[in-house]
Parts: structure tokens; C-alpha cells; sequence
């Protein structure tokens, strides 16, 4: 792992991983499924989404790639990619038969299109500052015709927040259309009052 968790992605993503043990990380997670608690609501919204079919997913900004992992157990293709080289290894420590890239989402060329490409976790959060629109891009340039982009994130209220206006631009920008936008992977309406988001945009 390497000498400075999280170097090469944020400063701000450095001082989250300053907090965090990634092996604990992912134990709180076990523990939480252990107790019954639903741990996999991405899966399940994107499972909701496209039905019955099987998809080809990939899991943006992966982490230590407890989305992925979840696809690939309910029969579809899934790859993880993340900056954060630390995070991949994890992941692929758990799961080594899953395709794992580090790479940047901003400059990154997969050779392949996706049905579906999750980005969760707070990714437009936590990259590199003014990163968000070209990240857009590139998730976008790798959605194949009638694929899904999904995301989700915190709206915070400092003052350079990423919000749902700043994703909407960049999503048309890049040359998605918007289905739906909900307040929870529970699909719960969205409002003005709304701490999080997750917007779902397709490619034509």
C-alpha cells in the first residue's frame, strides 16, 4: 500500500483516508449485513432499474468493491475502477476472478462500453477539485447506446458544493438525457431540502 494513503486523487480524500483503517472499513460492513441490515442498495436500485436482464456494470470509483462483488453474485459482468490504489488491492484481494483497474475516471479508456456504469460513494466529492465535468465525459463515453450513467452523492452547503444543478449541466453537456432523480437508493422523491441525490441519466 502505498506511503501516503490516498496521494494522487484529492487532498480532501487524503484527509478521509487519514481516518480510516480500510480493513476495519470494510469489517463494518460485514457487521452490518450480519445484523440484517441491507447493505447492497445500490444493487438493488440498479436491479429495480433494468429489470430481469443481466447487464454489463461498471462500478466507478469502486472502493474496496463491495458494489461490484454484489453484481457479479447475482449473475451479471462487473469491473471496479479507482484511483486509489490502496482500495484496489483490497478488492481484489477479495475478489481476484473481477477485472480491477487503477486509473483516474477523468482520463480513463477501458476499450469496452457498459450498460450500466454506477458512480457512488461521493466520488464528485472526494476527486480532484474542477474534475467533475470531465469525469461525467468519460463515464459517459464509456456507456453504451441506451446504457445507464447512475450517481450518487452528498448536496452539502459549503461554499464550492458539487450540486444537482452542477451535475444536470455536465451530464447534458455530455450528451446524457435525464430519467429520474430520487433522494435515496430507496427511490425516495426528491426535494429542496435533500442532503443526498442519485440521478439516473441515459445514453441515446
Amino acid at each position: 500500500m502505498s506511503d501516503v494513503p490516498g496521494s494522487g486523487v484529492s487532498e480532501r480524500w487524503i484527509e478521509w483516508r487519514r481516518t480510516v483503517d480500510l480493513v476495519k472499513y470494510d469489517e463494518r460492513w460485514d457487521a452490518m449485513a450480519v445484523r440484517g441490515d441491507s447493505i447492497h442498495g445500490e444493487a438493488d436500485f440498479v436491479e429495480r432499474l433494468i429489470g430481469d436482464r443481466k447487464v454489463r456494470l461498471l462500478d466507478a470509483g469502486c472502493g474496496t468493491g463491495r458494489l461490484a462483488i454484489e453484481m457479479v453474485k447475482r449473475g451479471h459482468h462487473a469491473v471496479g475502477i479507482d484511483l486509489d490504489p490502496d482500495m484496489i488491492e483490497l478488492a481484489a484481494t477479495k475478489a481476484p476472478h473481477i477485472n480491477w483497474h487503477v486509473a483516474d475516471l477523468s482520463e480513463m479508456s477501458l476499450g469496452d462500453k457498459f450498460d450500466v456504469i454506477v458512480m457512488a460513494g461521493n466520488i464528485p466529492l472526494f476527486c480532484a477539485p474542477s474534475s467533475q465535468a470531465a469525469i461525467i465525459k468519460s463515464l459517459a463515453d464509456h456507456v453504451d447506446h441506451g446504457g445507464y450513467l447512475i450517481s450518487g452523492f452528498s448536496l452539502e452547503s459549503r461554499s464550492d458544493a458539487y450540486l444537482r444543478a452542477d451535475y444536470r449541466r455536465d451530464a447534458s453537456a455530455a450528451g446524457l438525457t435525464e430519467v429520474v432523480v430520487y433522494s435515496t437508493w430507496d427511490e425516495n422523491p426528491s426535494g429542496d431540502t435533500d442532503d443526498y441525490t442519485v440521478m439516473v441519466h441515459q445514453k441515446n
